[in-house]
């Protein structure tokens, strides 16, 4: 049995909600809000020199723009910053790029870790794409910085009382995620 065999066996998912259902970021409103508003935790990495590197298994986050930042395995646990279910922006190299990580990794210096408490691993995904946008302001030569990023804003949809719709990112990541998979299972069943 193949991998994909395996993953289509072992992995059910509902049906994607009917068309009509469908929710849709026009039916929300939205708002600009402070990273460090939404962000109880904004750390950067710390500095890990190639040389300083333990081979082991776990991934090193820097900035890369692929590979969702992981640049290596260490086995590095002391002088070291680790991070767990949180999002990751490279403050240099490929500036402004995000990624979600649910696993335990090591933050280069390269990467600030964003997290709160308040969001699950849907709201994380819906808050790295609109993240993402923020690439267009950086550059090599315009870094991500602390000062910046306490200064950054981005626009999430907003609940009655102003503050981000968590319910709402994660129903509408869910659904996406939803149809996504129903598509590559149709395709893995056509195959």
């Amino acid at each position: 049995m193949n991998i994909l065999t395996a993953y289509r066996v072992n992995y059910v998912i509902p049906p994607p909600p009917p068309p009509r259902e469908l929710l849709s970021l026009n039916c929300v409103e939205w708002r600009t809000f402070y990273l460090r508003d939404i962000f109880t935790y904004i750390q950067r990495g710390k500095r890990l020199k190639n040389d300083d590197h333990i081979p082991g298994n776990i991934p090193y986050v820097s900035s890369s723009a692929m590979n969702n930042g992981v640049d290596d395995f260490v086995g590095n646990t002391e002088g070291v910053r680790i991070f767990r279910d949180c999002i990751t922006i490279a403050n240099s190299g490929s500036v402004g790029t995000a990624f979600y990580h649910s696993y335990e990794f090591v933050a280069s210096d390269h990467v600030t870790a964003l997290k709160s408490p308040a969001m699950n691993r849907y709201v994380c995904m819906f808050i790295v794409t609109v993240l993402k946008s923020l690439r267009e302001k950086y550059s090599f030569n315009r870094e991500i910085n602390e000062s910046r990023i306490n200064r950054e804003q981005i626009i999430l949809p907003a609940d009655s009382s102003g503050n981000p719709d968590w319910q709402f990112m994660t129903r509408y990541m869910i659904q996406t995620e939803q149809i996504l998979l129903a598509r590559y299972l149709s395709h893995v069943a056509d195959s």
